[in-house]
């Protein structure tokens, strides 16, 4: 059975619109956006756009989900009172399917990466209240974990590679292989998710577009650059106690938030043995390191 009637909260960002226009090219669903009154993001006119108050209470909520069949919520996973609250109100508004805001880097059910960083726990927190929902209700549920974005964490630095300066910092000899997903094969995972209903519910899948290590990236960057790269070689351990040891000390500190996020995606971030590894039931092909690498560095002038 296909969820068709489909709800995205959050669908601008970094992956709420390439999950929009995957639903939108699929030709197969009734999208719908769930938008703040305060939002000036403009949408596709095929695309119905619900807008709702800044601060919504679970009422207003149900009255705008009203007659979807899933619900995707794609803003930032720290978020996970409102949350809670979408799922409340999804259950009381018959939503058959809800996908939280994992998404994730980090694998939000390993125990380390839960002592490591809240924001996983918080996640952790989400997903099982909507365990706790499905016990009780019709509605079911789908979490994503993805790993690194690829081309944005190329971009931005999350990959610890600096495109402009050349420069990279790797962790524990660079042989260590991580999962990591473009924002496209991140997006039709999402739909496939949707399409195939029975065989993905109430489930944590895990995905990639491909298992590198640090240094094969590094070999091909070094071969589409032309140029040599400057090397930081690190222990992943006295990285993670250094910086986990700043964010303790100052939890605002978000540059040092996402340096833990950046290692320990890296470091433990592999999700081919996974029994939750979803790539065969999502018919999630291989992607090419060098062609992603080749257009990372031609789209941002490197």
């Amino acid at each position: 059975m296909v969820l068709r009637k489909v709800v995205i909260v959050g669908a601008n960002g970094t992956l709420g619109p390439a999950i929009l226009n995957a639903l939108i090219a699929a030709n197969t669903f009734a999208v719908t956006v769930l938008s703040r009154h305060s939002s000036t993001s403009k949408y596709p006119e095929s695309v119905n756009v619900i807008c709702i108050s800044n601060e919504p209470d679970t009422e207003e909520l149900v009255v705008a989900l009203h007659g979807q069949d899933a619900i995707i919520v794609v803003f930032a996973g720290s978020l996970g009172d409102l949350q809670i609250r979408l799922a409340d109100a999804a259950v009381l508004a018959g939503v058959r399917r809800f996908i939280p805001a994992d998404f994730g880097s980090c694998d939000s059910s390993s125990q380390r990466v839960l002592g490591l960083m809240p924001l996983y726990a918080e996640k952790k927190r989400v997903r099982e209240h909507l365990q706790d929902l499905a016990s009780i209700s019709d509605m079911t549920w789908t979490s994503l974990i993805c790993g690194h974005f690829f081309n944005y964490g190329l971009k931005s630095g999350l990959l610890q590679f600096d495109i402009h300066s050349r420069k990279a910092k790797i962790f524990d000899g660079g042989d260590i292989s991580w999962s990591t997903s473009t924002l496209e094969t991140i997006a039709l995972a999402v739909v496939r998710i949707l399409q195939k209903e029975d065989e993905t519910k109430d489930r944590l899948l895990y995905i990639q577009s491909l298992c590198i290590t640090q240094n094969e990236l590094l070999r091909s960057l070094e071969r589409h650059s032309g140029q040599g790269w400057q090397v930081e070689y690190v222990s992943s351990g006295e990285y993670i106690r250094e910086v986990k040891a700043e964010v303790d000390k100052d939890p605002s500190n978000k540059e040092r938030r996402v340096n833990l996020v950046s290692v320990v995606g890296i470091v433990d971030g592999n999700w081919q043995d996974k029994a939750g590894f979803a790539n065969l039931l999502l018919g999630l092909g291989e992607e090419n390191l060098d062609t992603l690498v080749k257009n990372a560095l031609t789209t941002t002038g490197g």
